[in-house]
């Protein structure tokens, strides 16, 4: 009957089916996927191009099995990227460059050519350089920007001589906690490793609404037998897919892991082969200063990186290895006390973790339990299954760490899982955001032109290096090597943004503003800084100095107003009078474009060549192919940077721009800009770099050796095969497996490889001078600071469900699966309390800011809690004032320590970052 029914409207109106049926029709089909900070998606889709346009996009579904009795990656996609391709033909889309008439922030604009805007951007940029000097110039990093913009922007700022604040202080997304114990911040495992697990923590996330292409991994672990449990202050979308709910109070996650730590020991559940080899715990410490006993201490020719532990077996103080985590013949003690001598007499020592556990006495769970507000029952159930299973933590990508003292909870929830013998197996684990395994990148920056010859002299030339290296100290690795040299580099291409936000971004009233800073920080916060600054902690990365204002700003990949910590009122009053020219390079007229002297038109996705952030995420280098023209006068961000720099340097000639140097003595000359960018005409074809950037890559054995555009073109992805040459990929210490899920640290656990930190293993103990001073020499619970003020609300976040960052934020397909513009949720109870009903517009302050913002009343949020999603762009708020301008963006004063170990900047890794959760606000109707 139904096919009657079909036959006879077909019949009837045979233009209803025809018209169906071409909507399904295409000229061509591209891969794709979404080249930005994704959280990261790397999705690979099929673009689908008709008349010139894209038409729809879908998943490709093209993934195989990786190991044997573990689902698949597919589908890989998520409604924004279905709704993807509206945003290319979207009333926001700049079309051609830009250049303000009015002042600004009002809006007014007039059409110019690429001469015009060229000319006037490299103008402003030769005078602040005659002016300032080349570090007037700044770029805000900007996340979600390709790997051409990417190379674009580093070549363009690092050949002139300007500043690039480094991303993850902007984003906040550096794990301070875990840079402190295993001396790099950013293990991942893929996520088709999760269905090994058996007891999954969703800690500091919420993957139903921002990790939905890889969600299905936890449901399927959870068939499989594995245990869910979301441990939140709101029962949010994840509860209700999980097993348990934990409803921990804002900021006491640290007491509640210090809790299982105790439980775990107090019953004998400690994984003691375990805790003994990969953490200091059985490291000696002096007793009366809290400081591991070292060498130095012992003897006058002694190391002072060179620690002890007790040998049960022959009853003294014997050396630790340093180049392996292997205790051999040696049967270290996990309890003290002892007594050592040295140069200055009899010490007592004692163990790591004597220490520990006698901090942990504190953490009873009744005692716990008032704290964090979860039953001594529950804590006890969930630290006995966490020590007898597989143990899984997912946080949000680094969203403990937009904690002010995410640090400590962080080195909590490692301590139970180093308790418990919970890292370098498969299903286990705690992890960050990783990157780095594209060498074709890096190989890029210092080649001068084609082929494989220079590549393959420069890697000749890093591995003779390496192996002198550790021929000289056979107790290094590859990875400490790797690290180390990070570390030790003086940094060319990002700067930590600190000092800039500091000195010139209005920050120094806040972060001096001892009552936002938790009652430990016992000095002011200025003197804290000062010190960091003239012990040289940060030489060579504490820039810019007070004597080089900002001149101009160069905004690609970001949106700066919307997205820093400290609000865009802050630096619309601080910053901006000082820049005589702010650019903005973009799709969109976003909140910074709005604020802009120049926009410059970027294209979109499917407009341009692109690679999904490159990471083990995912285990695969995904592509997206260019399949349309950009409309209009829009460019690819490195032809936007190349013309730039053109310009620059028919400018400086006609000028007679003489050469310059920074602050750091290097030396620059505007004049050959152009040449060098483009290596004298040889990187002018962007299909070329691509090509170079694949073949480079498969040099290192990263990715299949026959690798090349053509070939990607077809396959639209690759697995990565080895972890490369960077020290972020090499810091995943596991060698990636055709047939293996992929879970980092096992060379670790595995071969007993030592760890990149100062100790050569996982370090609890911190005994920097500050640490002990505040108390954080060990993990410990302490209570979020009043930042914002004496306020009766805290403010958590996330990533929302609609949109990656703001980018998504006004796509109409977007806006109709939510009430169309921005809400904060607040609980019932404190909802009547008030006299708020849903819906209504509320007025969201403290002593930084206020926002105002419709309300969304839910029984799910915790009293006294203010959940705000963000995402959204400022011009959705009235008055275009944001969440963040109510974010002090404080940072915390112990991460400016330096002079200790692996307490040492390099790019993404150690720096203070600002932190919005916890932030106090007190809410009105508007």
């Amino acid at each position: 009957m139904a096919a009657d029914v079909t036959k006879t409207e077909t019949t009837s109106n045979p233009g209803v089916s025809k018209r169906y049926h071409d909507m399904w029709k295409w000229d061509e089909v591209y891969w794709a996927s979404h080249c930005i900070d994704c959280y990261p998606g790397n999705c690979p889709l099929r673009v689908y191009v008709k008349d010139g346009q894209v038409v729809r996009e879908e998943p490709a579904g093209a993934f195989k099995t990786v190991q044997e009795g573990v689902p698949d990656m597919n589908p890989m996609g998520c409604q924004k990227g279905a709704g993807w391709t509206r945003l290319l033909s979207a009333d926001e889309r700049v079309l051609h460059p830009l250049r303000r008439v009015g002042e600004r922030g009002d809006g007014k604009w007039e059409e110019i050519s690429w001469d015009e805007a060229t000319t006037e951007v490299a103008d402003s940029i030769l005078d602040a350089i005659e002016e300032v000097g080349p570090e007037s110039i700044v770029a805000p990093s900007g996340c979600n920007i390709g790997p051409l913009a990417l190379v674009g922007r580093g070549k363009f700022m690092g050949n002139l001589g300007g500043i690039t604040l480094d991303l993850n202080a902007e984003m906040n997304d550096f794990s301070a906690g875990l840079y402190m114990t295993w001396g790099t911040f950013d293990p991942v495992s893929s996520i088709d490793d999760w269905f090994h697990s058996e007891i999954f923590l969703i800690w500091f996330g919420n993957p139903v609404y921002n990790r939905i292409p890889h969600y299905h991994f936890i449901s399927e672990a959870r068939y499989h037998g594995c245990e869910v449990i979301n441990i939140a202050p709101d029962v949010g979308p994840s509860a209700s897919h999980a097993d348990y709910h934990m409803p921990v109070r804002p900021g006491s996650d640290a007491a509640f892991a210090l809790s299982m730590c105790k439980v775990v020991i107090d019953e004998g559940l400690i994984d003691e082969k375990f805790a003994t080899e990969q953490t200091d715990l059985a490291l000696l410490v002096n007793t009366k200063t809290n400081k591991y006993l070292r060498e130095s201490d012992v003897t006058e020719e002694g190391s002072s990186r060179q620690f002890y532990a007790w040998d049960a077996r022959s009853g003294q103080a014997v050396l630790a290895p340093r180049g392996t985590l292997f205790w051999g013949d040696v049967e270290p003690a996990l309890e003290g006390p002892f007594t050592v001598d040295t140069k200055d007499g009899p010490v007592e020592v004692t163990t790591v973790f004597s220490l520990m556990r006698e901090r942990l006495e504190d953490y009873e769970p009744e005692k716990a339990a008032e704290i964090c507000g979860i039953d001594a029952d529950a804590i006890r159930s969930l630290a006995r299954k966490i020590a007898t299973k597989r143990t899984n933590i997912l946080g949000s990508l680094n969203n403990a760490s937009k904690h002010y003292h995410g640090d400590l909870i962080e080195r909590s929830q490692i301590l139970l899982l180093a308790l418990t013998g919970n890292w370098g197996k498969h299903g286990t684990g705690m992890r960050s955001w990783g990157s780095g395994f594209l060498d074709g990148m890096l190989a890029f920056f210092l080649k001068s032109k084609r082929g494989p010859e220079l590549t393959g002299n420069m890697l000749d030339m890093a591995e003779a290096m390496m192996q002198m290296t550790l021929q000289n100290d056979p107790t290094l690795t590859r990875k400490i090597v790797s690290v180390e040299q990070s570390r030790n580099s003086e940094p060319m291409g990002f700067v930590p943004p600190v000092f800039f936000w500091y000195r010139f971004a209005g920050y120094k009233e806040a972060w001096d503003n001892a009552d936002w800073h938790d009652p430990s920080m016992k000095r002011p916060f200025e003197e804290y800084f000062n010190e960091a600054v003239e012990k040289g902690w940060w030489r060579g990365a504490d820039v810019p100095h007070e004597d080089s204002p900002p001149r101009v700003l160069i905004e690609c990949g970001g949106n700066v107003l919307r997205r820093t910590r400290g609000g865009s009122k802050r630096l619309l009053e601080h910053l901006w009078p000082q820049l005589k020219k702010i650019v903005t390079i973009d799709v969109r007229m976003s909140a910074t474009a709005l604020h802009s002297d120049i926009v410059l038109p970027a294209a979109q996705q499917y407009e341009k060549l692109g690679f999904g952030i490159p990471s083990s995420h995912v285990m695969n280098l995904t592509f997206c192919d260019k399949a349309v023209d950009p409309p209009g006068e829009a460019l690819q961000e490195w032809e936007i940077f190349r013309r730039i720099a053109e310009k620059v340097e028919e400018r400086a000639k006609e000028r007679g721009v003489e050469p310059y140097k920074d602050s750091r003595n290097r030396t620059y000359d505007p004049k050959t800009l152009h040449e060098t960018f483009t290596s004298s005409g040889e990187w002018l074809d962007q299909e070329v770099i691509f090509d170079e950037m694949l073949r480079d890559t498969a040099m290192v054995g990263t990715i299949p050796e026959n690798a090349s555009l053509e070939d990607l073109r077809e396959k639209g992805f690759y697995r990565w095969q080895g972890l490369g040459l960077s020290a972020r990929a090499v810091a995943q210490a596991t060698d990636p497996q055709p047939d293996e899920t992929f879970v980092p640290f096992r060379k670790h656990v595995e071969e007993g490889e030592p760890y990149p930190t100062l100790c050569r293993r996982s370090q609890f103990l911190i005994d920097h001078d500050w640490f002990i001073e505040a108390d954080e020499h060990l993990p410990i619970h302490k209570e979020p600071p009043g930042i914002g003020g004496d306020y009766p609300f805290q403010v958590s976040s996330g990533h929302n469900r609609w949109s990656i960052h703001s980018l998504n934020t006004a796509n109409d397909l977007m806006l109709e699966t939510h009430r169309g513009e921005p809400h904060v949720v607040v609980n019932d109870h404190d909802a009547e309390k008030l006299g708020i009903e849903d819906h209504d517009l509320v007025r969201v302050f403290n002593d930084a800011g206020e926002f105002k913002v419709r309300v969304k009343i839910s029984s799910g949020a915790c009293p006294g809690q203010v959940v705000m999603y963000n995402g959204f762009d400022n011009y959705q708020f009235p008055d275009w004032a944001g969440p963040n301008d109510a974010e002090p963006g404080m940072i915390k004063w112990l991460h400016l320590a330096g002079g200790y170990g692996h307490f040492k900047y390099w790019a993404t890794e150690w720096q203070p970052c600002p932190v919005m959760r916890n932030t106090r606000v007190g809410i009105e109707k508007a």
